[in-house]
């Protein structure tokens, strides 16, 4: 990380090819995973990545508070070269330069150029620019290491319309109606706060009597239409756990999305190994086995669940 009298600068390698990388930096799909600091979710209005271009989208903190942006591209040269101005207060431009370093590399330099010293100070003093962008390029990071991992893909139609069908994965009275624990046991939600950047701890107790916690991370939420979060395995203190089965899979990020179709709802549930590595492909296929298995019961349990609504 740098910051001379008007710019801030970092630079990072990815460990993949920048055709995809520069891929993740202009596809919306992709951003609102990772654009922001921590605990930030982005929701993009509209992302046209040409010269001339904007980009209207609205960052939400953890608190809920919003920021409107608008930025409005100036070069887009694929897959090498992003230059775009930031139109909202404050005023700078940003130039993000894509360099393969090696084979399935690439280096990323982002550079954010203050008209004045004075206007880069205060948006570091005011707005934490500089942990910021260091934030956004670990998450940009992160999210990158499960492009290419196992991924569990399930699709679901339900004669329901998706409003309700949304309220069930997001209220937890509902939740815990069709949510059931191995055996049929029923969630023992610890707390829920059930917001971008909020969490949800909750409980299965297994059939020997056990009870296993997980964590749900809120990365966004679009009612009636999206839920993406992480979901990772705690101890009762919340304190992050291994998979027994996978020892490597720590957190997954899963979506869930929600289309209507004639009133009904086509529902399709992603979820990836997130930080995989090569010698942790075999235990993420394993185990996306098992959760497989697990979804046909519980999607079983939620059309059973919504028939009596």
């Amino acid at each position: 990380m740098q910051a001379t009298e008007t710019l801030i600068v970092d630079s990072r390698v990815f460990n993949a090819p920048r055709e995809l990388v520069f891929q993740m930096f202009t596809d919306a799909e992709h951003i609102a995973h990772w654009w922001g600091p921590r605990g930030f979710t982005t929701k993009t209005e509209r992302m046209d990545v040409a010269p001339g271009g904007l980009w209207i989208h609205t960052m939400i903190s953890a608190e809920g508070v919003e920021y409107p942006n608008e930025v409005r591209y100036v070069e887009v040269e694929y897959p090498g070269r992003l230059v775009f101005d930031h139109l909202s207060d404050p005023l700078f431009r940003t130039t993000v330069t894509f360099t393969e370093t090696a084979p399935d590399k690439t280096e990323v330099r982002y550079e954010m150029e203050f008209a004045t010293s004075e206007l880069r100070d205060s948006v570091v003093k005011t707005y934490g620019a500089m942990e910021g962008l260091h934030d956004t390029l670990s998450r940009f990071e992160e999210l990158l290491a499960t492009q290419g991992s196992e991924e569990l893909v399930i699709t679901r139609e339900f004669d329901a319309p998706r409003e309700l069908v949304y309220k069930c994965w997001t209220e937890p009275e509902r939740l815990t109606e069709w949510w059931l624990g191995p055996g049929g046991s029923r969630l023992t939600i610890k707390h829920a706060d059930i917001r971008p950047g909020g969490t949800m701890v909750y409980g299965m107790r297994m059939p020997d009597g056990k009870m296993v916690w997980l964590r749900w991370a809120f990365r966004d939420l679009t009612p009636p239409s999206r839920i993406v979060l992480v979901v990772s395995f705690v101890d009762e203190q919340e304190n992050p756990l291994p998979h027994a089965s996978a020892p490597a899979l720590l957190e997954r990020l899963s979506t869930v999305t929600f289309e209507e179709q004639g009133g009904k709802t086509l529902m399709t549930f992603r979820s990836q190994m997130m930080y995989a590595r090569e010698e942790d492909r075999a235990a993420s296929r394993t185990f996306f086995e098992g959760m497989q298995q697990g979804w046909t019961g519980l999607l079983n349990s939620l059309e059973a669940y919504l028939k009596t609504l």
